[in-house]
């Protein structure tokens, strides 16, 4: 499920207190809210979870949906969603599959969404075993915030040079690279209520041939 969802902006915080009202966060906020509300709403509406307390938001993030890659931005003010899914007797070579990278190391997750998307692989796989089959591969990541990696301290959320964000794109990236022999990934951050802690969904489009 992928959505792209409005952010908050000077105008329009302005526009609410013009009226009256208060909004939810900062500006600079508006964007874990936004997409991490989606989450969890996709979440609820795919029986992953209950309807979350509205003090979870944000907070509680052993709240996730496994499924949802969620963006947004200052670009329009209505929430869009494109479903993607396989559908019994649609024909065509192409089939899709899901899963997610339990962290920003997790390789294994990568492979398992491909092995969902219909290709067979060893279970040690390599690039090559891929064969040319695999169109992209799609994930969202997050730093974890609790700031370890494996047990192991890391600092993405400390840098005060280079955004976290940045950071967690660049290692799932490499990561993903590896993974498949190909640098051509699309990795999107700020995965909030987007797979477990420091991880995310991931997606995968194979070409299953005729």
């Amino acid at each position: 499920m992928q959505t792209k969802t409005p952010l908050l902006t000077i105008e329009s915080v302005q526009a609410a207190e013009g009226r009256g009202h208060t909004v939810a966060c900062e500006v600079h906020d508006s964007m874990g809210v936004s997409n991490g509300t989606t989450g969890l709403g996709i979440a609820v509406a795919l029986g992953e979870i209950s309807m979350p307390k509205a003090e979870e938001i944000c907070r509680n993030l052993d709240l996730y949906s496994s499924v949802a890659s969620c963006s947004s931005g200052v670009e329009l003010d209505q929430a869009q969603i494109v479903l993607m899914g396989n559908r019994d007797g649609a024909g065509g070579r192409y089939r899709i599959g899901h899963a997610v990278m339990r962290d920003a190391l997790d390789i294994d997750g990568i492979y398992d969404v491909i092995r969902n998307a219909g290709l067979e692989l060893p279970e040690r796989p390599r690039p090559e075993d891929l064969n040319g089959r695999l169109v992209n591969c799609f994930m969202k990541c997050e730093a974890d915030r609790r700031g370890t990696l494996r047990n192991r301290r890391q600092i993405m959320l400390d840098d005060s040079d280079v955004h976290h964000h940045h950071h967690a794109k660049a290692a799932v990236g490499g990561v993903a690279a590896a993974a498949i022999g190909d640098p051509a990934v699309f990795v999107s951050v700020d995965a909030m209520h987007q797979g477990p802690h420091g991880g995310g969904p991931t997606i995968a489009i194979v070409d299953l041939g005729e």
